[in-house]
């Protein structure tokens, strides 16, 4: 165990040596550990660490904590493990991982703090994994399983480490945590630290991840989520930045006139004049943003709107005006958020989300957009930026909290009946902020990642496999955390490299997790067959919506095979390029009675009965949504 910390770049390291039992000093003499274990017969050993600032005096300037590190004792024992890998933010990948792999983040630093936690560092070592907020580690042999996991967000980011032997064997698991900030560290004061539960665990590993997120829930999450979901339309994955007035206004009027079952209808990136001018429209928007929200509502929907709060660029009013509220390194630089080829050439920096002016810019950007325009549906993109490393003006806050800061101000602003829907977002420190997440990557009009995407690898390259990924592992959280959102379904023929079997394959998960469900088609164009794909999708969403989702084999395969959702269906697909016999074993508890009718086709499925679950045979990128 020990603690990283610095004075300006000078970095130290102590570790921490017993002085009795659960307590421990740090070599430096600095600080103090407390660490309290108890047992519980239904969260399991739960570990309460506190830290204790030891010197008379506070620290001197320059001074600040990296990061604080633990050695768990709690290991499972045999070999054969495997780990499911937790990603840090919507577009970071889920999934399992076998000890054999190497935890590999993308090749390009820009790919890496845009995508995942940039205060993580992966050695590259066969065995050696990072994984974010939590993590299972499972031996499908026995069917034996822990969980690690915090049981609440708290001020500090939470990461596990698990390092496997050659067997498949775990040699160690340390929970870190990510500080980053001179904590409020006066003399003999106590910082408390996440508590950490470790649940030892025989049988379904997906039923304990759910019961995690349910527990979690209780105690961070939303108190209000409205028992439908959003459906709707959103702009992007059609026009991207090509949109203007007329555009949404075409697509506003078909919306009628083919009888879409649409609640909202979404304007996103494309009307600002530039990144983090969002309260002026561009030469597109000649009639302003509020004349379109009254228009959405005219014809009878409730008018959404996209923007990225924490992101600036140079051209931008606000990063002319006001370059004190630019986040800035340690040399006085803007910082790099993003490079995104759309916006223009160069980079785009984040807001300092601690300083006063920046607070002010955002209370008075949704003051605005709420109040002024009417928009009571807002997407906020690339919030990740919030907690980008920086010289911040309150040095006091840890990214995570001061990231948190910022979303009470903004719930505050908008008030409760305002949907907040979370993108590009930390998972565990946005719990109770945000009525809907994106739990995926951006889908795609194709499956795979782009061949530049898979040379620098990427692993958390946008593409509809990579999502659904996401969608299907990530899906236990809906209506626990929030209502997920797993991106936009995409159906048209024209501008799309997905065949019709990748595309209905897409609409099945989509629509068996039961989150919210956006079309991002023009439909203007839209062929009349995935009109009808489109319509029945819809349709089955509205039957699986209330309910909370199980993936089904998230250690059997990396895109899990199945999606059980207690609203009565059962998914079943093959998200490979050959025909293939498909196995999956039902959650614990499941019965069904056939016969078994396709919900999209109307016909018969032969679902064998095999090992407490089905076996089906399905052709290349073939799906199944059987009722049970």
């Amino acid at each position: 165990m020990k603690i990283q910390y610095r004075v300006h770049n000078s970095v130290t390291i102590s570790h921490f040596l017993p002085v009795k039992t659960g307590v421990f000093q740090s070599e430096c003499k600095k600080f103090e550990l407390l660490l309290t274990t108890t047992k519980d017969s239904k969260l399991g050993t739960v570990l309460s660490p506190k830290l204790i600032w030891r010197e008379s005096t506070r620290p001197e300037v320059g001074f600040s904590v990296d990061h604080l590190e633990l050695q768990l004792s709690d290991l499972p024992e045999g070999n054969g493990f495997s780990l499911f890998q937790h990603g840090y933010q919507s577009w970071s990948i889920s999934r399992k991982m076998e000890s054999s792999d190497i935890d590999r983040s993308p090749l390009l630093s820009f790919l890496h703090y845009s995508q995942e936690n940039v205060y993580s560092k992966n050695e590259k070592k066969v065995g050696k994994f990072i994984s974010e907020y939590l993590t299972l580690l499972y031996n499908k042999g026995n069917q034996n399983g822990v969980l690690y996991a915090p049981l609440e967000a708290g001020e500090f980011g939470t990461k596990f480490e698990v390092v496997f032997g050659s067997e498949g064997n775990v040699t160690s698991v340390k929970v870190i945590y990510d500080i980053h900030c001179l904590p409020d560290l006066r003399p003999n004061a106590k910082l408390n630290i996440s508590k950490i539960k470790v649940l030892f665990f025989k049988g379904s590993p997906e039923t304990k991840l759910l019961k995690y997120f349910e527990e979690l829930g209780k105690k961070e999450g939303p108190t209000n989520l409205p028992k439908k979901v959003p459906t709707g339309w959103c702009s992007w994955y059609y026009y991207y930045t090509g949109i203007d007035q007329k555009i949404i206004l075409d697509n506003l009027t078909k919306v009628r006139e083919l009888n879409l079952p649409f609640e909202f209808f979404q304007i996103d990136d494309g009307y600002q004049r530039e990144i983090g001018d969002w309260l002026y429209p561009n030469d597109k928007f000649p009639g302003g943003m509020r004349i379109l929200a009254d228009e959405i509502k005219r014809v009878g929907l409730k008018p959404g709107i996209w923007l990225a709060p924490f992101l600036v660029r140079k051209k931008s009013e606000f990063f002319r005006k006001y370059p004190e509220a630019i986040l800035k390194d340690q040399n006085g630089k803007p910082v790099p958020a993003l490079y995104n080829p759309l916006w223009g050439r160069g980079y785009t920096y984040a807001l300092d989300i601690t300083h006063p002016t920046a607070l002010s810019y955002i209370e008075k950007v949704f003051t605005t957009i709420v109040k002024e325009w009417g928009y009571p549906y807002l997407k906020l993109d690339f919030l990740y930026a919030g907690l980008l490393p920086g010289d911040v003006y309150n040095k006091s806050l840890s990214p995570q909290a001061r990231y948190q800061n910022a979303l009470e101000l903004i719930r505050k602003v908008v008030g409760k009946n305002t949907f907040l829907l979370g993108c590009g977002a930390p998972m565990l420190p946005s719990i109770g902020f945000f009525d809907g997440m994106r739990i995926s990557c951006d889908v795609a009009p194709f499956w795979y990642p782009e061949r530049l995407r898979v040379f620098l690898k990427d692993r958390n390259a946008l593409c509809t496999e990579k999502a659904l990924i996401n969608d299907i592992t990530r899906s236990s959280m809906h209506r626990h955390l929030w209502l997920n959102d797993p991106d936009c379904l995409l159906v048209r023929k024209k501008k799309n490299k997905m065949n019709e079997a990748q595309t209905t394959l897409m609409a099945s998960v989509m629509a068996v997790s039961g989150g919210m469900l956006l079309v991002s088609d023009d439909l203007t164009k839209l062929e009349m067959d995935r009109l009808d794909l489109l319509k029945k999708a819809f349709q089955l969403n509205r039957e699986c919506q209330a309910y909370t989702p199980i993936p089904i084999g998230i250690f059997e395969n990396e895109f899990p095979l199945g999606l059980y959702n207690p609203g009565g269906y059962l998914g079943i697909w093959n998200p490979t390029e050959e025909e293939k016999i498909v196995k999956i074993t039902l959650p614990p508890g499941v019965k069904t009675k056939a016969p078994f009718l396709d919900f999209w086709t109307g016909t018969m499925v032969d679902l064998r009965p095999v090992d407490g679950g089905f076996e089906t045979t399905l052709p290349a990128f073939g799906s199944v949504v059987v009722s049970v």
